[in-house]
Formats: C-alpha cells, sequence, structure tokens
C-alpha cells in the first residue's frame, strides 16, 4: 500500500478538501479522491509516510 494525498484547492490557492488514501496504485487512489470528493476533481499525489507526518493534519477534514 502507498499513501496519496487528495487535495482540492480553490482559485486563491487555498485548500478547501483534503484526505489521506491508502491504495495500492495511482489508479485507485485517483478512483477513491473523485469518489469521496463531490465538490470538484482533486488533485492526487504520492506521499511518503515522513513527509505525512509533519503536514499540518489540522487542515485534513475527516471522511
Amino acid at each position: 500500500m502507498q499513501t496519496f494525498r487528495a487535495y482540492l484547492q480553490d482559485a486563491a490557492g487555498t485548500i478547501t478538501w483534503a484526505a489521506w488514501i491508502e491504495a495500492a496504485h495511482f489508479e485507485d487512489a485517483r478512483g477513491r479522491a473523485d469518489a469521496l470528493c463531490a465538490a470538484g476533481t482533486p488533485t492526487v499525489d504520492l506521499w511518503s509516510s515522513s513527509e505525512r507526518k509533519v503536514w499540518p493534519a489540522a487542515a485534513l477534514e475527516a471522511v
């Protein structure tokens, strides 16, 4: 499994929606992100566990 960060930004660059997704492949993560985010098409990035630990958890919503 790999960790992916999915997020949606507004025109000002503010992250308006985000989620961590565990998936085996990028395509699986993309499908899950699209299903979870009703507000638009989120960006999906592969993130290492060390990067995840330093990203501010307060910016994420529970899904």
